[in-house]
């Protein structure tokens, strides 16, 4: 009878993982990873969510829905342009404030500082080959997934096309998920990116 249960359990657990395993793999593909596809899937994702609880707030939707996505970063911002060469820049480990509740009145000037500094930000790239991306993940794994801070630093991700095809990305999120760090952003490079990335 203990055997039973032992292998009952095991069983159980080997299916549990396989299915998260099977989900992660539903989000992020082993080749050819595309933005679009993966914003369509994260979009059904909201709108189930929406529906089903919606007194939850996703980590989806952590940032002022009128901030322009296209400038957004991460404490480590990669930029991808192909699967030989990338950038990356270190903003702060600090986390960001976020504000729920009221929320002022969003410029458009508010706007436009917001860009400014992204770009300012994008200054700051660096060029390395994409295959570093992990050693350099690695090196700052500490600080990214300390807990003091209370929340997740986001590692965030620009490509220069929608699609990278190869296993580069599925790398790299395996890679993340498999060390903690679990809140991360991928979009399409905005026009200053594509300049400093020439």
């Amino acid at each position: 009878m203990k055997f039973n249960l032992t292998v009952i359990i095991l069983f159980l657990f080997f299916s549990c993982t396989q299915t998260k395993k099977d989900e992660n793999e539903l989000l992020i593909p082993k080749n050819n990873f595309s933005v679009s596809l993966l914003n369509k899937k994260l979009d059904s994702i909201r709108k189930n969510h929406v529906k089903n609880d919606s007194s939850n707030i996703l980590l989806l939707d952590r940032y002022d829905k009128r901030l322009n996505k296209n400038y957004m970063n991460g404490a480590i911002h990669f930029v991808i342009v192909d699967k030989n060469i990338s950038y990356y820049a270190i903003d702060t480990f600090k986390p960001k404030v976020l504000m729920c509740g009221n929320q002022p009145s969003f410029s458009k000037q508010d706007s436009l500082i917001f860009i400014e500094k992204s770009n300012v930000f994008a200054d700051k790239l660096q060029k390395i080959k994409t295959t570093e991306i992990i050693k350099i993940l690695a090196q700052n794994k500490a600080a990214i997934t300390q807990k003091s801070n209370g929340t997740p630093l986001n590692i965030s991700f620009a490509l220069k096309n929608d699609t990278l095809k190869g296993s580069t990305i599925y790398n790299i999120v395996s890679f993340m998920e498999n060390n903690g760090m679990e809140f991360y952003t991928f979009r399409r490079m905005n026009n200053y990116e594509l300049i400093k990335a020439k």
